[in-house]
Parts: structure tokens; sequence; C-alpha cells
């Protein structure tokens, strides 16, 4: 994505994640002192009812009947009041919490949302990335991983269900390949050589499949039996490719021998991991959910503290935005109304006490 791009994600996605975020932050803290002070308020009412209890206590020290009667009365009558006024400031503040608290979870989706639309775009260099696959109950589950520049890193669930490849069980056969993979050497009856024994790899279920920057490694599994075969390309330019075999009495590792590497046929193995690598890589751009995310080694999805994902997107970004920055200043991307100094400032003013930092970290000032 150029910077221009991704300035324009930044500013809408990832400014408003920012915005909910920092909401959600301050309604937590409001039903935080809310709570805080309700125990104020209760811990006074005790204090005026113990010291009213005290003075009560003095009168039933005379010897007058209808002074402690009196006493009396009113200590019960005070005791029903401090009941009652107890409970009418619990009820009040537990409904003042309950609707700061739905009001902050209310912020939190709508910034993990924004933040979601925001890390789908990969608004930033990507130094790393992969797609993975396992099948599991009947289904593949899928995500991806990225790493960008600066040290973020991210995942997402992927959504399998219209997958032409992984929207069931895979099998091989399905993609009309019958590949045969040798995994022992025999005496043959009748001859002195020995010949290669053969699974068909078509026969096999795929569950679980890895690749990145056109590598991949896949896990095939025999139902059944517990028979399982893996094979690692090295990519799409290179002939490297690894095969290995196990089961409950044997494991081998197929290419390191060269009497059973000699009957292997690379190409088609080649060729059906291609396939296998399409089908992944059509996955990656089919995100559903974030499941993880970290900046600097500092998990940040759980509080969607977006905050620190847009100061490590500056960090990264910064040079390249104002670069930007002054290109828009002086007309180059005059047909883009999403892309004019009154809109970035306009959208600078959502994220409320941080405008002018960001602003000065994107090349330019805010007018008072």
């Amino acid at each position: 994505m150029d910077a221009s791009a991704s300035l324009k994600q930044t500013v809408t996605h990832l400014f408003d994640a920012v915005r909910h975020s920092s909401r959600a932050k301050e309604l937590e803290e409001e039903a935080s002192k809310a709570e805080g002070d309700l125990i104020e308020e209760l811990n006074r009412l005790e204090s005026q009812v113990e010291e009213l209890t005290n003075v009560l206590g003095s009168m039933r020290a005379g010897t007058e009947e209808a002074v402690k009667e009196f006493s009396r009365q009113v200590e019960e009558f005070l005791d029903t009041a401090r009941r009652q006024a107890t409970e009418k400031l619990r009820k009040k503040t537990s409904e003042e919490v309950k609707e700061l608290r739905e009001a902050a979870a209310s912020e939190r989706d709508r910034g993990l949302k924004s933040l979601e639309s925001y890390l789908a775009s990969e608004p930033l260099p990507v130094v790393d990335s992969a797609v993975h696959v396992r099948f599991t109950e009947g289904i593949y589950e899928a995500r991806s991983s990225q790493q960008c520049e600066g040290g973020m890193k991210y995942d997402f669930r992927l959504a399998t269900q219209n997958s032409p490849l992984f929207g069931k069980a895979l099998h091989l056969s399905q993609l009309d390949y019958e590949l045969r993979i040798p995994v022992r050497l025999s005496r043959a009856l009748l001859k002195k050589e020995s010949v290669p024994g053969f699974e068909r790899l078509d026969q096999y279920l795929l569950a679980s499949a890895e690749t990145s920057a056109g590598k991949v490694r896949a896990n095939f599994e025999k139902e059944g039996n517990g028979a399982k075969i893996k094979i690692i390309t090295s990519g799409p330019d290179s002939g490297f490719v690894g095969v290995e075999y196990s089961d409950q009495t044997q494991q081998v590792n197929v290419m390191t021998d060269p009497s059973l590497s000699a009957h292997v046929d690379i190409e088609a193995v080649k060729k059906a991991m291609g396939e296998v690598v399409t089908g992944l890589s059509d996955l990656s751009s089919k995100k559903i959910a974030l499941l993880r995310l970290s900046v600097g080694g500092e998990e940040v999805l759980e509080n969607v503290d977006s905050a620190a994902v847009l100061q490590l997107v500056l960090k990264v970004m910064g040079p390249a935005y104002q670069s930007t920055v002054r290109k828009i200043a002086n007309g180059t991307y005059a047909d883009d109304p999403d892309l004019s100094i009154d809109f970035l400032r306009e959208r600078l003013k959502v994220l409320g006490g941080l405008s002018s930092a960001v602003a000065s970290s994107l090349g330019f000032q805010i007018p008072h």
C-alpha cells in the first residue's frame, strides 16, 4: 500500500479506533470513580449514624423511662433510615455503573471494529506473513499472521466456508491428483532387486498446512490407521521438496533415501502443493475477526489500545506521511476529497487532546 492510501486508512479507521477506545477508557474510569464515590458516601453515612447512635446512647443512660423509650424509638427509626439510604445509594450507583460499563463496552466494540478494518487493509509495510489452516471437528480453521515494520504483529481469523479448497475436508483426489509416495522397500518374489512400496497421497486428508512467501508445509493423515505424510516445498521457483512418512512402525525421510527419492514424481508433488499454496493465499483476503495484536511485544488487543498502534504507525510512516501531506498541500491529490488539508484537520479533531501532537507528526499545524 502506498503512503497516500496508508494515510487515508490511518486518518479514517485508525483515528476512529483511537476515538472509541479513548472514550471507552474514560467511561471505565467514570464507572470506577462512581464505585469509589459510593464507598465514600457509605462510610460518611455510617460515620454520621454512629455519631447519632452515641448521642442516643447517652440519653439512655438517664433514669427517666420516657427518655429511654424515646431513645429506643429514635434508634430504631435511625436504623431503618440508614438501611433505606444505603439501599438507595447502592441501587443508584449500580444503575449508573451498569450504564457506564455498557457504554464502555459499546465503545470498545466500535474501536475493535475500526481497528479490524484498519489492519485488514495492511496499511504498514509487512515484513513477514503466513496463512495457516487446521482441520478440526469436521471443518478447517484458518488464520493469517502478519509482522510489520516497527514490531507490530497481528493475526486474523479467516473464513473458509466459501473456499473452493477448504470449504470441506480436502483430499488431493478432489483436484484430480493420484500421487504415489514411495515409503518402503520390499524384496520382489520373482526378482533379486528390491521394489518400492507406495502410499497413495490422494487418499490422505490434509490435516494442516502453512504457507509463507510461496513455501508450504503440509501435513496429510490417513484416516483410520494413523499414517502421516509431511511435504515441504521451498517455493515456486525452487526444486527443493521434502517428503517424510510415518506410521505406527516406521518413520522415513523419503528424499534423503536415494532408493526411494528416485521414484518420487517431484514435478507432480510441486504442482499439487502449488494449488494448496494458491488456496491458502486466496484465504488471506477473507479476514473476519482480529485474534491477536501486539506492539513491541506487548499485547494490546484486550484493552483495544489503539493509541499504541497509532504511535507506532506514526513512528514507522511519519516521514512518508509528511511527504504526502506536502503533496496534498501542493494540490497533487486535488481530485481526491479524502486527501485534502481541510479533511485531515477535520479528522484530527476526533483525537481530542492527541490532535496537536499527531498533527505535528503529520507535518502541519492545527489553527487555533
